[in-house]
């Protein structure tokens, strides 16, 4: 199993992208699902990058990552709007909970790298 925990909760929140797109319109699921799975991807491959780094290119790594968290965000946020309605606020909301705490790991590991 893998040690990182933030890469861990990535890992899982991308398995469920499948079940919280299905009830989709569908012109719209495959696209919205295509760009959310691209966005975890490129968190995980940052994820991994920071992993294996240190000092400055990992701090640059983590901002990478955050990045590709307020693009789900964001993503998620559109999915929801009054305008759109792709998604419930049930799951708008069990969604952000899942992506908070990703971002509360992401924060503290950038507060405190352990830099060997």
């Amino acid at each position: 199993m893998d040690t990182l925990l933030v890469r861990q909760k990535i890992i899982r929140s991308m398995i469920r992208v499948d079940d919280r797109t299905k009830n989709m319109r569908k012109p719209e699921k495959f696209q919205m699902r295509e760009n959310l799975t691209q966005a975890y991807i490129n968190m995980l491959e940052w994820c991994t990058r920071a992993n294996k780094s240190r000092g400055k290119e990992r701090v640059n790594c983590q901002k990478e990552m955050d990045v590709q968290l307020e693009i789900i965000r964001s993503l998620i946020d559109f999915a929801v709007s009054p305008d759109v309605k792709l998604i419930s606020p049930g799951l708008h909301e069990l969604w952000s909970k899942e992506l908070d705490e990703i971002g509360r790991l992401l924060g503290g590991w950038m507060k405190y790298p352990s830099d060997e």
